[in-house]
Protein backbone atom coordinates (compact mmCIF):
# COMPACT_ATOMS: atom_id res chain seq x y z
CA UNK A 1 0.00 0.00 0.00
CA UNK A 2 1.46 3.38 -0.92
CA UNK A 3 0.43 6.61 0.71
CA UNK A 4 -2.70 6.99 2.19
CA UNK A 5 -4.87 10.58 0.89
CA UNK A 6 -7.49 11.96 2.72
CA UNK A 7 -10.88 12.19 0.17
CA UNK A 8 -14.31 13.50 0.10
CA UNK A 9 -17.02 12.29 -2.15
CA UNK A 10 -20.02 14.08 -3.52
CA UNK A 11 -22.34 12.15 -5.76
CA UNK A 12 -25.86 12.61 -7.14
CA UNK A 13 -28.08 9.89 -7.52
CA UNK A 14 -31.13 9.27 -10.13
CA UNK A 15 -33.93 11.04 -7.95
CA UNK A 16 -36.57 8.23 -8.99
CA UNK A 17 -34.48 5.75 -7.22
CA UNK A 18 -35.03 6.96 -3.86
CA UNK A 19 -36.87 3.77 -2.23
CA UNK A 20 -33.00 1.56 -3.91
CA UNK A 21 -31.18 3.81 -2.31
CA UNK A 22 -29.09 1.67 -0.14
CA UNK A 23 -28.35 -1.03 -2.87
CA UNK A 24 -26.70 2.37 -4.87
CA UNK A 25 -24.79 3.18 -1.53
CA UNK A 26 -23.76 -0.04 -1.01
CA UNK A 27 -21.92 -0.39 -4.36
CA UNK A 28 -20.41 3.00 -3.50
CA UNK A 29 -19.19 1.87 -0.02
CA UNK A 30 -18.24 -1.79 -1.49
CA UNK A 31 -15.87 -0.06 -4.21
CA UNK A 32 -14.15 2.21 -2.06
CA UNK A 33 -13.57 -0.55 0.55
CA UNK A 34 -12.36 -2.79 -2.31
CA UNK A 35 -9.48 -0.53 -3.18
CA UNK A 36 -8.31 -0.43 0.21
CA UNK A 37 -10.45 2.65 1.38
CA UNK A 38 -12.09 3.28 4.18
CA UNK A 39 -15.20 5.94 4.71
CA UNK A 40 -14.34 7.79 8.12
CA UNK A 41 -18.16 9.71 7.55
CA UNK A 42 -21.54 9.07 5.52
CA UNK A 43 -24.26 11.56 4.72
CA UNK A 44 -27.19 11.59 2.95
CA UNK A 45 -28.56 15.04 1.90
CA UNK A 46 -31.79 14.31 0.52
CA UNK A 47 -32.97 15.20 -2.70
CA UNK A 48 -32.06 18.76 -3.74
CA UNK A 49 -32.46 20.86 -7.12
CA UNK A 50 -29.81 21.16 -9.54
CA UNK A 51 -27.82 23.62 -10.71
CA UNK A 52 -28.41 22.57 -14.12
CA UNK A 53 -30.45 18.86 -15.73
CA UNK A 54 -28.59 15.83 -16.07
CA UNK A 55 -30.31 13.24 -17.95
CA UNK A 56 -33.20 15.09 -18.36
CA UNK A 57 -33.44 15.06 -14.69
CA UNK A 58 -34.12 18.67 -12.47
CA UNK A 59 -33.63 17.47 -8.78
CA UNK A 60 -31.14 14.50 -7.25
CA UNK A 61 -30.09 12.77 -4.16
CA UNK A 62 -26.96 13.95 -3.19
CA UNK A 63 -24.80 12.28 -0.68
CA UNK A 64 -21.47 13.52 0.94
CA UNK A 65 -18.65 10.70 1.96
CA UNK A 66 -15.58 10.96 3.45
CA UNK A 67 -12.82 8.82 3.15
CA UNK A 68 -9.21 7.56 3.06
CA UNK A 69 -7.56 5.41 0.52
CA UNK A 70 -4.46 5.09 -1.28
CA UNK A 71 -3.70 7.93 -3.72
CA UNK A 72 -2.72 5.72 -6.44
CA UNK A 73 -6.10 4.02 -6.03
CA UNK A 74 -8.35 6.76 -6.19
CA UNK A 75 -8.36 6.58 -9.84
CA UNK A 76 -9.87 3.30 -9.95
CA UNK A 77 -12.34 4.40 -7.20
CA UNK A 78 -13.63 7.19 -9.79
CA UNK A 79 -13.66 4.32 -12.33
CA UNK A 80 -15.88 2.57 -10.19
CA UNK A 81 -18.78 5.40 -10.06
CA UNK A 82 -18.55 5.85 -13.72
CA UNK A 83 -19.72 2.40 -13.95
CA UNK A 84 -22.29 2.77 -11.69
CA UNK A 85 -25.58 4.01 -13.74
CA UNK A 86 -27.51 5.44 -11.08
CA UNK A 87 -24.94 7.58 -10.01
CA UNK A 88 -25.84 11.10 -12.24
CA UNK A 89 -22.12 12.71 -11.38
CA UNK A 90 -19.69 12.37 -8.66
CA UNK A 91 -16.76 14.80 -7.54
CA UNK A 92 -13.87 13.60 -5.56
CA UNK A 93 -11.68 15.93 -4.22
CA UNK A 94 -8.67 15.66 -1.94
CA UNK A 95 -7.67 17.69 1.36
CA UNK A 96 -5.34 18.07 4.29
CA UNK A 97 -6.90 16.57 8.07
CA UNK A 98 -6.36 20.04 10.06
CA UNK A 99 -5.81 19.63 13.52
CA UNK A 100 -8.29 21.65 14.81
CA UNK A 101 -6.27 22.50 18.05
CA UNK A 102 -3.55 23.96 15.92
CA UNK A 103 -6.15 26.06 14.05
CA UNK A 104 -7.66 27.44 17.10
CA UNK A 105 -4.20 28.12 17.88
CA UNK A 106 -3.25 30.33 14.81
CA UNK A 107 -6.63 32.19 15.35
CA UNK A 108 -5.84 33.49 19.00
CA UNK A 109 -2.25 34.24 17.82
CA UNK A 110 -4.08 36.45 15.11
CA UNK A 111 -6.22 38.01 17.30
CA UNK A 112 -3.28 38.79 20.16
CA UNK A 113 -1.78 40.40 16.81
CA UNK A 114 -4.98 42.84 15.91
CA UNK A 115 -5.43 43.47 19.68
CA UNK A 116 -1.61 44.88 20.28
CA UNK A 117 -2.03 47.18 16.97
CA UNK A 118 -5.16 48.30 17.76
CA UNK A 119 -3.77 49.07 21.36
CA UNK A 120 -0.83 51.08 19.45
CA UNK A 121 -3.32 53.36 16.90
CA UNK A 122 -5.67 54.41 20.66
CA UNK A 123 -2.37 55.53 21.96
CA UNK A 124 -1.36 57.31 19.22
CA UNK A 125 -4.70 58.97 18.68
CA UNK A 126 -4.61 59.72 22.17
CA UNK A 127 -1.26 61.08 22.17
CA UNK A 128 -2.66 63.54 19.74
CA UNK A 129 -5.57 64.36 21.01
CA UNK A 130 -4.29 65.49 24.44
CA UNK A 131 -1.32 67.85 22.49
CA UNK A 132 -4.42 69.85 21.86
CA UNK A 133 -6.37 71.19 24.95
CA UNK A 134 -10.07 71.16 25.28
CA UNK A 135 -10.51 74.50 25.12
CA UNK A 136 -8.78 74.92 21.38
CA UNK A 137 -10.91 71.99 20.30
CA UNK A 138 -14.40 73.97 21.16
CA UNK A 139 -13.24 77.35 20.09
CA UNK A 140 -12.44 75.54 17.12
CA UNK A 141 -16.04 74.33 17.16
CA UNK A 142 -17.45 77.36 17.59
CA UNK A 143 -16.08 78.96 14.75
CA UNK A 144 -16.70 76.40 12.03
CA UNK A 145 -20.54 76.66 13.82
CA UNK A 146 -20.70 80.57 13.60
CA UNK A 147 -19.21 80.34 9.86
CA UNK A 148 -22.12 78.09 9.07
CA UNK A 149 -25.34 79.87 11.04
CA UNK A 150 -23.82 82.78 9.10
CA UNK A 151 -24.15 81.51 6.05
CA UNK A 152 -27.58 80.40 6.64
CA UNK A 153 -28.83 83.70 8.15
CA UNK A 154 -27.14 85.42 4.79
CA UNK A 155 -29.01 83.30 2.35
CA UNK A 156 -32.15 83.76 4.73
CA UNK A 157 -32.14 87.54 4.18
CA UNK A 158 -30.54 87.53 0.54
CA UNK A 159 -32.73 84.89 -1.44
CA UNK A 160 -30.94 85.81 -4.63
CA UNK A 161 -28.05 84.69 -3.77
CA UNK A 162 -26.16 88.39 -3.37
CA UNK A 163 -23.72 88.78 -1.15
CA UNK A 164 -25.00 91.31 2.15
CA UNK A 165 -22.88 94.53 2.50
CA UNK A 166 -20.76 95.21 5.70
Amino acid sequence: MGKIGNYELLFIIHPDLESSIDKILDQVRSSIVKRDGKINYEENWGKRKLAYEIEKNDVGIYVLCYFVAPKEKVTKIEKDLRLIEEVLRYMILSYEEVDEKKGQDEKADKKKEVTKSTKKETKKTKSKTSKKSERERMEQIDEKLGELLGKEDNDKNNPKGKEAKK
